[in-house]
C-alpha cells in the first residue's frame, strides 16, 4: 500500500491537470457539460464562496463544495493541494524539474523558501483586507482563475506572463508559490493548523534532514518533531526517512507547544524592524486599493458584457478569468489592458466598431463569480444607441439607408415616415450592432454609449 500511494497521488493530479486544460479547450460556443464541470471546480475553491458571500449576499447551492474542502482541511491538513489542485499538479512537474536541473543546490532552494515563509500570513492578513474592501483581485490568483487566465491567454497566442514568472520561481525557490503566496494555499495552511492528523517524528530521528530536503513546502518534520501547517500530505517525508520514524499520526494537544519553525525561519521573523517594515508596506498598498476603490467611476466608461452589473460593482467582482472571451463566438469580448487602469485590467469589454455583442448570452453562463449577471434578453441594457444625424447619411444626404435597423435584434430602430432611423430607446439592449454595420466610413454615424 505505501507503494501504491504516491501513484494514486500523482495519477490523481495529472487526472486533475489534464481535465482541467482539456475542459477549458473545448470551452466554445454553443455551451456543453464542460461549462458546468468548470463551474464544479471552480466551486471547489473557498475564496468563490466568500466572493459569493460577499456581493450575492446568499448561500449558493454548491456551498457543500467548499466546505467540503475546509473539512478536509480540517482532518488532513491540505490536501486539496497536494492532491487535486491542477495548477498545483503543474507547479508539481515544475519542482521536480528544478530538483532533477539544481539537484546540486538544493540547499539554496529549500534555504530561500524558509527565507521568503515568514510573510506567509501576513500576506493573507493583507488579501483579507484588500477582499474585504471591495476588491476581487484575490481570485484573480487563486489556482482556477489564475490557471485558467493563462492557458486561455495561451490558446488566444499570447503570452502567459504570470505562468511564466510563477514557473521560473518554482525552478529556483522550489514550490514558492504554493507556500507563500497562492490566496487559497495559504488560506488553507491558517485552516490546516487545527488538523486532526498530520506527519509526526514517531522513532528515533537520526537528523539528517532528508525530509527537510524532500519536502516541497518547507513544511518537513525535521525541527520540530511534526509537520508545519504548509504540509501537503504528500508523505515524501516518510518515503525518504531511512529510519522510518516519521508516521501519520493523529494530531495531540501538545502539537501546538512542539511545533517550531527552523533556525533560518525564527531569523527571519524575529526581527521587528523587518516585521514593521512589512506591516507599513501593507497598510501603505491596502489605502492605495482603497483609494482605488473610490476614484473607479471616474474610469473611463466601456460597453460591458449583457448582464454585466454596474461599473463599480462590475470591476469590483469580477475575477478576470477570461471564460467570456474565451466563449465569446463572435469574438466581441476582449480584455482592457493596462492603459485603462489597474481597476480595469484585463476586465472585458466590447468595442462594438469592431465586432458586435450577438446576445448569445453564454458570458452569462461561465462567469464564475455573478459579475456578468443571468439577465433574460428583454432586459439586457448594454448602453444606448444614439444617432449623429450630421453624419447619417439618412439624415444629412437624404440617402435610403436603414442598414442600422436590418442589423438590429431586437427591432429597437424603426423607419420614420421619411424613412430615416429612430432609436426605440426603451427597446435598445446596447449590442451595437447598429453601430458595427453602420457603412459610413471612420466612426459610426449611429454609435452606442455605455450606461
Amino acid at each position: 500500500m505505501k507503494l501504491k500511494l504516491p501513484l494514486f497521488r500523482y495519477t490523481l493530479q495529472v487526472i486533475s491537470l489534464v481535465s482541467f486544460v482539456f475542459l477549458l479547450t473545448c470551452l466554445t460556443y454553443p455551451l456543453g457539460s464542460e461549462n458546468q464541470l468548470l463551474q464544479w471546480f471552480s466551486w471547489f475553491d473557498p475564496w468563490l464562496l466568500l466572493s459569493h458571500l460577499r456581493w450575492q449576499q446568499e448561500i449558493p447551492s454548491w456551498v457543500e463544495l467548499p466546505l467540503l474542502i475546509l473539512m478536509a482541511t480540517l482532518v488532513w491538513g491540505r490536501v486539496f493541494c497536494g492532491w487535486v489542485c491542477p495548477f498545483g499538479a503543474f507547479l508539481m512537474l515544475i519542482d521536480k524539474m528544478g530538483r532533477l536541473f539544481f539537484k546540486a543546490v538544493p540547499v539554496i532552494r529549500i534555504k530561500g523558501l524558509y527565507f521568503i515563509q515568514p510573510v506567509r500570513y501576513y500576506w493573507l492578513f493583507f488579501l483579507v483586507i484588500v477582499f474585504g474592501l471591495g476588491s476581487n483581485w484575490v481570485l484573480f490568483f487563486t489556482p482556477f482563475v489564475l490557471l485558467s487566465h493563462e492557458i486561455i491567454r495561451t490558446l488566444q497566442g499570447d503570452v502567459p506572463w504570470a505562468l511564466a514568472g510563477i514557473s521560473v520561481a518554482t525552478l529556483m525557490f522550489s514550490r514558492l508559490w504554493c507556500s507563500v503566496l497562492c490566496p487559497t494555499g495559504v488560506l488553507l495552511s491558517a485552516v490546516a493548523r487545527l488538523r486532526l492528523f498530520r506527519y509526526q517524528i514517531a522513532g528515533k530521528c537520526v537528523h539528517c534532514e532528508q525530509c527537510a530536503q524532500a519536502c516541497s513546502v518547507g513544511a518537513a518534520v525535521a525541527a520540530s518533531g511534526i509537520a508545519k501547517d504548509g504540509c501537503l500530505a504528500c508523505g515524501d517525508c516518510g518515503r525518504v526517512c531511512p529510519t522510518k520514524s516519521i508516521k501519520w499520526r493523529p494530531a495531540t494537544r501538545n502539537d501546538s507547544k512542539v511545533e517550531a519553525a527552523p533556525p533560518d525561519e525564527v531569523a527571519a521573523t524575529s526581527h521587528p524592524s523587518s516585521r514593521r517594515q512589512f506591516l507599513q508596506a501593507a497598510f501603505a498598498a491596502v489605502m492605495a486599493v482603497a483609494l482605488w476603490q473610490k476614484t473607479v467611476t471616474a474610469a473611463k466608461k466601456v460597453l460591458r458584457p449583457p448582464g454585466a452589473l454596474t461599473e463599480t460593482q462590475f470591476t469590483a467582482v469580477c475575477n478576470r478569468c477570461g471564460r467570456c472571451v474565451m466563449v465569446c463566438p463572435g469574438k466581441a469580448l476582449r480584455p482592457m489592458t493596462l492603459s485603462d487602469g489597474i481597476a480595469n485590467f484585463e476586465t472585458p469589454y466590447i468595442i462594438p466598431r469592431k465586432n458586435r455583442c450577438d446576445l448569445c448570452l453564454a458570458c452569462q453562463e461561465v462567469c464564475p463569480t455573478g459579475a456578468i449577471a443571468k439577465v433574460p434578453l428583454e432586459r439586457v441594457r448594454m448602453g444606448q444607441a444614439s444617432i449623429d444625424k450630421k453624419r447619417c447619411i439618412a439624415w444629412n444626404e437624404n440617402k435610403m439607408c436603414l442598414i442600422c435597423g436590418e442589423q438590429c435584434p431586437v427591432a429597437a430602430i424603426e423607419a420614420d415616415e421619411q424613412h430615416r432611423p429612430a432609436v426605440l430607446t426603451e427597446k435598445c439592449a446596447g449590442c451595437g450592432s447598429c453601430e458595427n454595420g453602420c457603412p459610413v466610413a471612420g466612426e459610426a454615424a449611429i454609435r452606442v454609449l455605455p450606461k
